[in-house]
């Protein structure tokens, strides 16, 4: 554990439209009624989409890490396809701890089994 008092985490996936950003709060409501829920769930399991071809061959990720004292690391995390090094990370997971490798207690995987985890799932770091 590094220790850090805070993390910041950002996504390109989160809408940036405003009328669908001035929604969010609405339609997180709306979902929390359980009928409501249901039926959405119900929807979006029949939704029938093509096959298409991966976007691209690796997936990024980038962390910026910046000490008290104003030191600051740059990196990125090379990896398989995103949903594939998903289910490989998952896999890996799964296997150090059936090894009885980790902590005991809630954590998330990097935090139980270190940051070792990202290569040992296939994962490469590039650090500038």
């Amino acid at each position: 554990m590094s220790g850090a008092p805070f993390v910041t985490a950002t996504s390109a996936l989160v809408p940036t439209a405003p009328p669908i950003r001035a929604l969010l709060p609405l339609l997180g409501r709306l979902l929390s009624v359980p009928a409501v829920r249901r039926r959405a769930v119900d929807r979006l399991g029949r939704v029938r989409v093509k096959a298409a071809p991966g976007p691209r061959e690796h997936s990024w990720g980038h962390a910026v890490v910046e000490w008290a004292d104003g030191t600051r690391h740059e990196g990125w995390l090379r990896a398989g396809a995103g949903m594939d090094y998903t289910a490989d990370v998952t896999a890996a997971v799964t296997d150090l701890l059936a090894r009885g490798v980790g902590r005991p207690g809630a954590w998330t995987p990097a935090a139980a089994l270190g940051a070792d985890l990202a290569t040992t799932a296939g994962g490469s770091f590039v650090l500038d």
